[in-house]
């Protein structure tokens, strides 16, 4: 379901997408076969989802006499059965893959970079393509949902190096940080800066490092940082006003200028149509009326949203909204939680920083995936904090009840 990864295997969209879209069905199908042995919060969750597919199915039959009209508006929301099919997974089999994951991800960053980075630069010019697939509309590359995967290895790395010091793991999240700097995605600088955020504040809550320490390293990164724009600034003084200027649009981002004032106009344009039908959205209705900001979309191709509140809302109205984010604002009560592994606090940070992300892009596919793998982790420390309790209750009070019964 990774993107790039896709691309190296099969580099054609079209099939890349067709595959997600029928395996989704094949996983749909699998999770209601296994209905039964689901947990009680997943069967409720994906219940429902399956009473907005039979809305949808009907809604398609007596409007356009098709079973399902358009099949973008179920991959839209399979989203909700990816994170319950990976939890499940997880469960059934007792994974620990988190480790694996982020290395994964640094491997899969330096061979797609190795394939296709050689048009790579710090301009915004455009790159003629036929077919983007991952691939940024411009020379950054590697498109910002990517790119926003690496914040996984970030994070894991700065956990293991503020934890056990490895040489090794600084270095791998230094790596992890200029690859996240020099594509210039202000969404991902922006999600990174808030997950880092959320995982320093759960690890100080969790006792796994302490005040003094993060203390310590954030003035060595200060001085570090500060003599790096130091030297930089006498080599190619243009290039910090480069990055200043692309950074600044992250506290301005409708500005007039800026990438974001297409999102502010979406929002404009469509929020008082989801208005008017503000439960379930509108649906086929919405996927196929003609685009109102601009004409260089094929008709009847969705309104291709660059924001994912904003797709939920008008397809799916609050209730799909809800229904799709629901775990992220579940994992964001939990954040503030004292009985968490590292593992859990990697994974709830990276996945709050989505939260972020949704105002800029829609999430990818396999970031819910990375979504169910963090509840399956939480749910281990839920079971580790019981075998604990259970392990603290004193063994003398049977004895002593069993004497007393004795005695009597």
């Amino acid at each position: 379901m990774e993107n790039t990864f896709s691309w190296l295997v099969l580099p054609n969209s079209s099939i890349i997408l067709m595959y997600e879209k029928v395996l989704s069905l094949v996983i749909f199908a699998f999770l209601l076969f296994k209905f039964r042995s689901l947990m009680l919060d997943e069967q409720v969750y994906l219940g429902l989802m399956f009473f907005v597919v039979i809305k949808l199915i009907f809604e398609s039959m007596l409007d356009y006499g098709t079973i399902f009209q358009q099949l973008t508006l179920f991959t839209i929301l399979f989203p909700v059965a990816f994170i319950v099919f990976i939890k499940a997974i997880s469960r059934t089999l007792d994974l620990d893959v988190l480790e694996i994951v982020a290395q994964f991800y640094i491997v899969l960053y330096v061979v797609f970079m190795a394939v296709y980075g050689r048009d790579f630069s710090f301009s915004l010019e455009a790159v003629t393509m036929d077919d983007y697939g991952p691939f940024s509309g411009d020379s950054r590359i590697i498109h910002a949902r990517s790119i926003f995967m690496l914040i996984i290895p970030l994070l894991w790395y700065f956990n293991q190096f503020l934890v056990k010091g490895k040489k090794t793991s600084l270095l791998l999240f230094v790596f992890c940080i200029i690859a996240i700097v020099i594509h210039q995605h202000r969404s991902v600088w922006a999600s990174s800066l808030f997950g880092m955020g959320i995982y320093l504040f759960m690890a100080l809550r969790n006792g796994i490092i302490s005040i003094p320490k993060v203390t310590r390293i954030s003035l060595v990164a200060i001085i570090v940082l500060g003599l790096t724009t130091f030297v930089i600034s006498n080599i190619s003084p243009g290039l910090i006003d480069f990055f200043g200027e692309r950074f600044s649009e992250i506290l301005d981002p409708a500005r007039e200028d800026g990438t974001g004032k297409f999102r502010a106009d979406q929002r404009r344009v469509y929020f008082p149509m989801v208005l008017e039908k503000p439960v379930f959205g509108l649906t086929f209705e919405g996927f196929e009326m003609k685009n109102p900001l601009v004409d260089w979309w094929p008709a009847k191709s969705g309104q291709h949203f660059h924001e994912g509140y904003m797709e939920m809302l008008f397809y799916h109205g609050f209730f799909g909204l809800l229904l799709k984010y629901f775990y992220l604002l579940y994992l964001a009560v939990y954040a503030f939680s004292k009985k968490l592994s590292e593992k859990a606090i990697i994974l709830i940070a990276f996945s709050l920083a989505g939260l972020i992300f949704s105002f800029s892009y829609v999430l990818p596919l396999v970031f819910w995936g990375n979504v169910g793998l963090c509840l399956y982790y939480l749910s281990k420390c839920r079971e580790d904090k019981y075998s604990e309790n259970r392990a603290k209750r004193p063994i003398n009070i049977d004895i002593q009840q069993h004497q007393k019964y004795l005695t009597d």
